[in-house]
């Protein structure tokens, strides 16, 4: 683990690309002592001063009673796909194992409904495309046997997708307000299933 000093030094030796990167993609998974390292080479190089209010918007994170009331909040949202509030919205872990699939996983939140038809959508595709590659007579029955165990434990893992959606999008919730949260879980989802990355994430519209 590098020291204080090791961080300073091998921030300094980054470029400003390199820092506007880590600060609006990895500042949230930073160490703490690595924070003010951060900040102090925006101040020095000039850059953005907002990009240390997007530091500040990631680092706030969801905690306690707080990520509690959030997680009930998503739960209880209208779905982004039907548009509907019938089934309470959950974390639905998506593999694919055809050779013409692209993304090869995504994790989405929807409604039970959706996600469901989702899920049954790629055990056709699976069914029909898997054995396509060369390896399809291993892949695809490991597929189905990871799929039958996963099932098992779908509410732990419908939990930890919405935990890690609220961690990967804090600064946006912080930011945009949790009034705004539909649209983020909206396009959450649409970069999940096209494999996209926001570039600027403080720039989104959610108006």
């Amino acid at each position: 683990m590098l020291t204080s000093q090791e961080l300073t030094d091998a921030y300094e030796r980054f470029d400003d690309d390199r820092i506007i990167r880590i600060a609006t993609f990895e500042s949230k998974s930073l160490r703490e002592i690595a924070v003010p390292i951060l900040e102090n080479e925006i101040k020095t190089r000039n850059l953005p001063k907002e990009l240390l209010e997007w530091i500040k918007l990631e680092r706030h994170f969801f905690k306690g009673s707080e990520l509690g009331m959030l997680k009930g909040r998503i739960r209880n949202s209208t779905c982004s796909n039907c548009a509907a509030k019938r089934k309470p919205i959950m974390g639905f872990h998506i593999h694919h194992c055809s050779v013409w699939n692209f993304p090869k996983e995504m994790k989405v939140l929807l409604c039970e409904n959706c996600g469901k038809k989702l899920r049954n959508k790629n055990y056709k595709i699976a069914a029909t495309l898997g054995w396509a590659s060369k390896t399809g007579f291993l892949q695809v029955p490991y597929y189905f046997i990871s799929e039958l165990i996963d099932s098992f434990k779908f509410e732990k893992i419908s939990n930890q997708i919405i935990e890690d959606f609220i961690f990967e999008n804090t600064g946006l919730l912080r930011q945009q307000g949790i009034d705004k949260m539909e649209k983020i879980i909206q396009q959450y989802n649409s970069n999940q299933m096209h494999a996209q990355k926001p570039e600027i994430p403080s720039m989104v519209d959610f108006i």
